[in-house]
């Protein structure tokens, strides 16, 4: 059952509170991989997942744009006739995780704490900190849910998320307990409530980062060898 409150269309859409969200489909991975892509051609098979994941994005003439204000915890501010909130919730996905919220319309902006119907990618956790996260929003009176991947969604999906943060932390764990590398305990973990999830190869990254949670300070942390393992994990899962 889809998780989704209105089309995943690429595009504008009116969320019917005065605020609009843009949606791009984008197969699950965003913006931030430019400088991977330019090492993709000397890369091999490493080179072909990148090219597999980002090939539909044109990271030229990108142009990196520094923040002018900083903030801890909350800040609110107006946005036309808008009360919003933002408020930090990272590190989870990444160190600078943060929740917008219009509380006047029942509607938030999760950025990367949510990916809707696609696995998501723990690459800075505490896995903590980001079940936490799921929490604070469930608590609050919502109707919409802007993710930052997937469709436009509602509590359902955040429910979602959580679940499948906490079943992959239970996971790891027993098999961290149990002296299984991370590459095999990530192909271990059985992922069939997930199959229809895209991105399954990124339970590699999670698992490596629980690890590191768990107190392995010899888990990976490079991005190119944790793109390996995920391209390995992307071949064999589609044998």
């Amino acid at each position: 059952m889809s998780l989704g409150i209105k089309p995943f269309e690429r595009g504008l859409h009116d969320l019917g509170t005065g605020g609009y969200a843009w949606m791009q489909p984008d197969g699950g991975w965003g913006w931030s991989n430019a400088g991977m892509m330019r090492l993709a051609p000397g890369l091999g098979e490493v080179g072909e997942f990148l090219q597999y994941c980002f090939s539909d994005f044109d990271f030229e003439n990108i142009r990196q744009t520094l923040p002018t204000r900083t903030f801890e915890e909350t800040l609110k501010i107006q946005c036309g006739d808008k009360d919003v909130t933002l408020k930090q919730v990272g590190p989870c996905h990444t160190r600078g995780d943060i929740l917008v919220h219009v509380p006047e319309d029942k509607l938030m902006f999760t950025g990367d704490i949510l990916f809707i119907e696609g696995h998501p990618i723990l690459w800075a956790g505490p896995s903590g900190n980001w079940i936490d996260a799921c929490d604070y929003i469930l608590g609050l009176d919502l109707e919409t849910i802007v993710p930052g991947h997937g469709p436009i969604t509602d509590h359902r999906g955040v429910r979602a998320v959580r679940d499948y943060l906490v079943y992959v932390r239970d996971e790891a764990r027993k098999r961290f307990d149990a002296g299984i590398p991370v590459y095999d305990a990530a192909m271990d973990i059985s992922m069939t409530d997930y199959d229809a999830w895209g991105d399954g190869e990124r339970i590699v990254v999670n698992v490596a980062t629980l690890y590191r949670e768990f107190g392995d300070a010899e888990s990976p942390t490079s991005p190119v060898e944790l793109f390996a393992m995920m391209a390995q994990a992307h071949k064999a899962r589609r044998r």
